[in-house]
């Protein structure tokens, strides 16, 4: 059986100063795959144009010619699956998985689990290595009876803020070079900078644990 991580993002309130959960505003890494992917067949674009017009869909930002006119505005939402279907049940339909989830990685790297915290593989640096698994003191209500509720099916929790994920020397490689290293790309390329856009990197962070 394999080992999963459990990520959700937590924003300090600013009026209350307490951290608060958030909700279905980011993608979900599979998912989102899924539709560029669907992109690149159909629509004949790269993985990075994929990417380009998923997130403008996302955002709401305007389109740059006519075909991301289409794609943006006719495509996705035409073969857009139900928020309720899961990614292989959409599959099954025909549809685009949605692609939105309170979780903004769901890959399981194992390299990854060990930068971030020592799990599965201790060959590389972690970002924080003295750190001890464990909630963060003020963790959101909601989190806390999320994690009691995985009991001890649930393993090393940990949080690091955005600000430390932006500090580390893996958000300054390229994707070529987190490859080499055996590193999901995502997580470094895609997820740290799409958590840029909902505010101050010391009000974001991640909360996470892991299951076997």
């Amino acid at each position: 059986m394999g080992c999963d991580i459990h990520i959700w993002v937590e924003k300090k309130n600013p009026v209350t100063h307490n951290w608060d959960k958030m909700g279905k505003v980011f993608f979900e890494s599979y998912g989102a795959s899924l539709i560029v992917k669907n992109l690149m067949k159909n629509m004949g674009i790269t993985e990075d144009e994929g990417w380009t017009i998923l997130q403008k869909w996302r955002d709401g930002e305007e389109p740059s010619n006519k075909l991301e006119e289409y794609i943006i505005g006719n495509y996705i939402p035409k073969n857009m699956g139900d928020k309720h279907l899961d990614w292989y049940e959409a599959n099954e339909k025909g549809l685009l998985p949605y692609p939105f989830s309170d979780q903004p990685y769901g890959g399981r790297c194992y390299r990854l689990f060990g930068v971030l915290a020592g799990v599965r593989d201790t060959s590389l640096d972690m970002i924080v290595p003295d750190r001890q698994f464990q909630l963060p003191d003020d963790v959101s209500d909601e989190l806390k009876y999320m994690s009691d509720d995985y009991g001890y099916d649930a393993h090393s929790h940990n949080y690091l803020t955005l600000r430390e994920l932006m500090d580390s020397k893996y958000y300054q490689m390229n994707d070529l070079e987190l490859s080499e290293m055996g590193i999901d790309p995502y997580f470094f390329k895609t997820m740290v900078p799409d958590l840029q856009k909902f505010g101050d990197p010391d009000d974001i962070r991640i909360v996470y644990w892991f299951d076997n």
